[in-house]
């Protein structure tokens, strides 16, 4: 898996060199940035998820909520760029995306700091 993983990482890399958006819409590259960042997530919260199920220690519940919520931006930021709308916080001009991922690193710090008992 992690082989793969790291396999991916070019390949998108030059899709996104190579790929050129004729018009509206995402470039072949830029779309299967977008998949890639969801999958990393993904995968990302089912490590931590499962490091939680064997250790049931709090600084875990951390990262698996940090994991979450990162998830949860990329998914919102990929389906802005395909419906090409953007979201804001309500009342401000904040991207949502954008809040969620300070929200989500914010949460990884905390999991990453938090004194370990």
């Amino acid at each position: 898996m992690r082989g793969l993983i790291f396999f991916l990482i070019p390949v998108v890399v030059i899709l996104l060199a190579l790929g050129h958006s004729h018009g509206a819409g995402l470039s072949p590259g830029h779309a299967v940035f977008h998949v890639a960042t969801v999958i990393l997530a993904a995968v990302l919260l089912y490590v931590a998820t499962a490091a939680y199920a064997r250790v049931r220690a709090g600084r875990f519940k951390w990262l698996v909520a940090a994991f979450a919520i990162l998830l949860l931006r990329e998914l919102t930021l990929s389906i802005s760029m395909y419906a090409q709308i953007v979201l804001l916080v309500p009342g401000t001009d904040i991207p949502l995306d954008h809040l969620m991922g300070l929200l989500g690193l914010a949460v990884l710090a905390y999991a990453l700091f938090k004194p370990v008992y």
